[in-house]
């Protein structure tokens, strides 16, 4: 197959077909209703219509848009149509303006150009896409702009099987959306319901049956920061053709099961068997082999991004995606005597995926099962070469996953939800008698798990040296006069999988006058500050994603020069599934500060915004500040003029009852002579 069309060989002009019914909308809408107005445009209709009665699949696209503004009318005057040129095509009906009266159709095959656009080219994926882009002339505000188009072709993997979601979109409504359905009854294609879409208008004409949905003003519906991806927020239609999760499996696992290794590679796999006799020894160094060696680049045309390419050419073009790299860890794991298998999961909606019907459309990414000693991995050929044994190897993929075998009987769990300590930050200051005296930093970051993972990728990237500088600069927006004392240094324990970075500072000009000039302040920026973003509002509808369940831990220790006074403090702040720990404790010279953060699920009920605001306003308070003051040359603890009072006061008092208690045993001792 080649890699060129023209617009003539997959874009026609054609009569509306007559299985297509347009019924008529309306063209003027209130003027309280602006849900579906946006961007310079009123969407008036969007009307898809799908038939599957004969052995090409039809699914035919109308979208009527009013012209308000001039941005608006720049926006519908490009109309584009995308579409895979290795199973569908394209017929263009009509492409009008209405302007009063006047009706003028623009749709003219050579009117149409043909675009390799690669949108997801910048994230290593060439699926071959084409757009096919028309500009209209003389748009204006007022007219309205009516499009027709039919898209033809089913994905060559699926055969005839059905497998879509419609989707009323709430974030931005069209003032009437319309669904239509055409199926013979002898396709048992089931639908299912998410969040009270329209019900179906049900008609059967002999052997067809005519399902349709229509909703009309549909309110709009403001996005919520954090919301999770998994979470279904648009009233939603699936529909699908697989009876069973077995037979989604089942259709897609011969081709992940290419047993014929090139020779190069099966010398690989047979070096790493002889070095590494133990079994999970195995599967982890070849894990690592495939991520080393096997760089990530998507080349999918014409087969709907389901099946992998041959492994002769994976391996001799040494680059892959999801489907090669599971497909080249499971060959290879399989000569090595692992039970292995390729997994498809769902970045995005790996949580709801037992929410969901059989479908092969519910799935973005491919991963490996992995069974050994009665327990299950999952692992990812495509991620950074990962450290750690198989036991602690980070599995970075959430919810449910498909294993492609014929025994699969349906979804299974992936795991992975326990909170992992990723990070313990300890910062250890000295600080001189003198202002002019340099402060003492020494700083120690361990980096578990995949915290670890990420520290060895940027490492690799950008070489430590350049993390350092980083480190450095982040000091000195607080401390402008901070300096490397020493290099970093780094220990890696790659089989526990972690990281120790150990850095020293010396800082001068630390101490800075506060703003009505009475004291010296000294500020220190905690570590955790960043890590929950706080959320507007006090109420919500959607749940709040927290990100994987992680503990973070982090300590100050500020060696004083002279003694130090103060009550310190311990707060705690819950919410179901997050913990917040900041504590503070002064002990003569030394000054304690710590924070701990305890995150247990990936995501919280709306209705625990108030309590998730009070921790990450909490950690956004990220600046440890000490007040000082300068007597006769030296660093001593500020103290307000209350607090004078009170020790002075303390002091007399002390002295006074002292006096007393002498006299009193003065004339005891007299009085007995």
């Amino acid at each position: 197959m080649g890699l060129e069309w023209s617009a003539r060989d997959l874009v026609h002009c054609a009569p509306l077909p007559d299985w297509v019914d347009h019924q008529a909308y309306r063209s003027e809408i209130p003027e309280t209703d602006v849900s579906c107005v946006a961007g310079g445009l009123c969407r008036l209709l969007y009307d898809s219509q799908l038939d599957l009665r004969n052995s090409e699949q039809a699914w035919h696209h109308r979208t009527v848009q009013r012209v308000l503004t001039r941005e608006g009318a720049e926006r519908a005057a490009h109309v584009v149509v995308e579409f895979d040129p290795g199973y569908q095509r394209i017929e263009v009906h009509f492409a009008r303006v209405l302007r009063g009266a006047e009706v003028i159709d623009h749709a003219r095959a050579d009117a149409f150009q043909l675009l390799r656009r690669e949108t997801n080219l910048e994230r290593l994926i060439f699926d071959g896409r084409l757009t096919a882009s028309l500009l209209i002339p003389d748009v204006r505000i007022g007219d309205i702009v009516d499009l027709a188009v039919t898209v033809y072709g089913n994905v060559p993997v699926l055969g005839r099987r059905h497998a879509a979601w419609v989707v009323f979109d709430s974030f931005n409504p069209c003032f009437e959306h319309r669904h239509r359905l055409l199926r013979p009854l002898e396709r048992n294609v089931t639908a299912k319901t998410f969040n009270d879409p329209p019900a179906p208008a049900v008609a059967i004409d002999g052997q067809t049956e005519d399902v349709r949905w229509q909703m009309t003003g549909q309110e709009r519906r403001a996005i919520e920061a954090l919301t999770p991806p998994w979470e279904l927020l648009r009233p939603t239609l699936q529909f699908s053709e697989f009876e069973s999760w077995n037979d989604v499996a089942s259709l897609l696992a011969p081709f992940y099961e290419d047993a014929e290794l090139p020779p190069a590679l099966a010398e690989e796999v047979d070096r790493l068997a002889g070095a590494h006799p133990e079994l999970d020894r195995r599967a982890v160094e070849w894990l690592r082999f495939v991520q080393r060696e096997l760089r990530y680049f998507a080349f999918s045309l014409g087969e709907g991004g389901l099946t992998p390419r041959a492994l002769d050419t994976i391996w001799s073009t040494r680059f892959g995606d999801c489907k090669d790299a599971a497909t080249v860890y499971v060959a290879g794991a399989r000569r090595m005597g692992l039970d292995a298998c390729a997994a498809l999961v769902s970045t995005t909606h790996g949580n709801s995926l037992n929410r969901f019907l059989p479908s092969s459309a519910v799935f973005d990414h491919c991963i490996v099962r992995l069974r050994l000693d009665a327990r299950t991995y999952w692992l990812d050929p495509t991620a950074s070469v990962q450290s750690g044994t198989l036991k602690n190897v980070f599995q970075p993929h959430i919810g449910w996953g498909l294993p492609l075998s014929q025994e699969t009987v349906g979804l299974e769990e992936l795991g992975g939800g326990a909170a992992l300590h990723i990070l313990h930050w300890e910062d250890d200051i000295t600080v001189g008698p003198k202002v002019t005296s340099p402060v003492i930093v020494r700083r120690k970051i361990d980096y578990s798990f995949w915290a670890a993972d990420a520290i060895r990728n940027r490492f690799a990237n950008d070489g430590p040296s350049a993390f350092a500088q980083a480190m450095l600069r982040d000091l000195q927006e607080f401390w402008p006069g901070a300096a490397e004392a020493a290099p970093m240094e780094i220990q890696d324990d790659k089989d526990r999988n972690t990281i120790t970075l150990s850095l020293n500072y010396e800082v001068r000009d630390c101490w800075k006058p506060a703003d009505d000039g009475s004291q010296l302040k000294l500020v220190v920026s905690r570590a955790l500050g960043a890590e929950l973003q706080p959320l507007p509002g006090e109420r919500r509808e959607s749940d709040i994603a927290l990100g994987r369940p992680r503990k973070m831990t982090a300590f100050i220790q500020l060696n004083m020069p002279s003694r130090w006074r103060g009550d310190g403090w311990l707060l705690r702040l819950e919410a179901s599934a997050v913990s917040f720990i900041d504590r503070s404790l002064v002990n003569g010279r030394t000054v304690t500060a710590s924070q701990e953060l305890v995150i247990d699920a990936w995501s919280i009920a709306g209705a625990e915004v108030q309590a998730y605001n009070d921790i990450a306003k909490k950690l956004r308070e990220n600046l440890f500040i000490l007040t000082g003051s300068q007597q006769f040359g030296r660093i001593r603890q500020w103290l307000s003029l209350k607090t004078r009072f009170l020790i002075a006061f303390r002091l007399i008092w002390y002295v006074v009852w002292g006096g007393w208690v002498l006299i009193f045993l003065i004339s005891i001792l007299f009085a007995r002579r």
